[in-house]
C-alpha cells in the first residue's frame, strides 16, 4: 500500500485530515489553501439538519453501543493488550489510511487471524450475540 500523499502538496508527512472531505494534508498552509478554494465535499453539502431531540432520535441509532458496553470494552484486557501491541496499532493505522477502509477491513476480516481475534474480543466485551 503507498504511503498516505498530502491532498495540496503530495507530502508523505500526513498529520491530518480536512473536516470537509477527510482527505489528508500535512501543514497550516495546505490546509489554507484548500480551504481558500473550492472543495467537493463542501460544494455538496446540505445545510445541517436540525437536531433531533432525544426521543425522535432514528431507530439506527440502536446500532450505536450503550455506555455501559463502551465501558466494558474500555476494561476488556484482551482489548487493551492488543491495543498496547505496536504490530495491532501499525495494522490499524494502514486500515485508516486506506483508499478504501470497508475493502481494507473486509480483507483484513478473511486473512489477519490477530485482527479477527481482536473483533472476537471486542464482541466479547460487549457482550454481542447474533439477533440481540
Amino acid at each position: 500500500m503507498a504511503p498516505a500523499q498530502c491532498l495540496i502538496c503530495k507530502s508523505s508527512n500526513v498529520k491530518y485530515r480536512f473536516p470537509c472531505c477527510r482527505e489528508r494534508y500535512c501543514s497550516l498552509t495546505c490546509y489554507k489553501q484548500h480551504a481558500a478554494g473550492p472543495c467537493w465535499a463542501r460544494d455538496s453539502q446540505e445545510p445541517p439538519a436540525k437536531r433531533l431531540r432525544e426521543e425522535e432520535q432514528p431507530e439506527e441509532d440502536s446500532d450505536l453501543l450503550s455506555e455501559a458496553r463502551l465501558c466494558s470494552l474500555r476494561g476488556h484486557q484482551g482489548v487493551r493488550a492488543a491495543l498496547r501491541s505496536d504490530r495491532f496499532c501499525d495494522l490499524l493505522k494502514s486500515l485508516d489510511a486506506a483508499h478504501d477502509r470497508r475493502k481494507s477491513l473486509e480483507e483484513l476480516l478473511e486473512k489477519d487471524q490477530y485482527f479477527v481475534q481482536f473483533a472476537e474480543q471486542m464482541m466479547e466485551a460487549i457482550d454481542f450475540t447474533v439477533g440481540k
